[in-house]
């Protein structure tokens, strides 16, 4: 009978201790959750605040604080605006037309390091529309090359150094415009061709839209 008891008593004990370690690992990861979250909604609230107050405040002034907040969400570096130092890469918003916003990213202070990326606004929502070409699938991006190859036989590769101009034309499709490099070219060049083409949903392209121009 002393051993049973004995028994059952050691059984509850391992019990207990396993339901209480069991209960502060939950409290660590909920604490730890908690601390994410408040870092990263710092960090979102700074990103709007520096928004709001950059040289196209006017423009931003149109939206709400949700909007705005959205946008900062979306930037692909989350970092502190025009600020020095290696976590501030935001070097400046290019352009804010037709509710098309432009961000242009320097990570590491080389032509390599470049990004740009835009958002467009619409209905209160954000479209995230990339560098243009770069929302492509891979796929599509190897069609779009092949393409291009056949107009012009010296194409060596899309420049991933220049900005792509987004327009939006009346039939709802975005048009692209970027640029292209020729073999011979460096990328430090920019490239000599203008190669454009229309989506109506990013991921693909209209294949008869599809034009290669040499730049005199």
């Amino acid at each position: 009978m002393k051993k049973i008891f004995l028994y059952s008593f050691l059984a509850i004990s391992v019990l207990s201790c396993k339901k209480e370690k069991t209960t502060v690992n939950s409290q660590i990861l909920l604490e730890t959750k908690k601390d994410t979250l408040k870092e990263t909604e710092i960090t979102i609230a700074k990103v709007s605040e520096d928004l709001k107050n950059n040289h196209f405040s006017k423009e931003l002034s149109n939206y709400t604080d949700e909007v705005i907040n959205k946008i900062a969400e979306n930037m692909i570096f989350k970092a502190d605006l025009f600020d020095e130092g290696e976590k501030n890469h935001l070097k400046e918003i290019t352009s804010f037309e037709n509710n098309i916003i432009s961000f242009y990213w320097e990570t590491c202070g080389t032509g390599g390091c470049v990004h740009y990326q835009k958002m467009q606004i619409k209905n209160n929502n954000i479209i995230d529309l990339g560098n243009g070409f770069d929302k492509l699938t891979e796929s599509e991006t190897l069609r779009l090359e092949n393409i291009i190859k056949l107009k012009n036989k010296n194409f060596s590769h899309i420049s991933g150094r220049s900005e792509t101009d987004i327009k939006l034309k009346e039939n709802g499709n975005y048009l692209m415009i970027f640029s292209g490099l020729e073999e011979a070219e460096g990328e430090a060049t920019g490239g000599s061709l203008e190669i454009t083409y229309e989506t109506n949903d990013l991921k693909t392209f209209i294949t008869n839209s599809v034009k290669v121009l040499k730049r005199v």
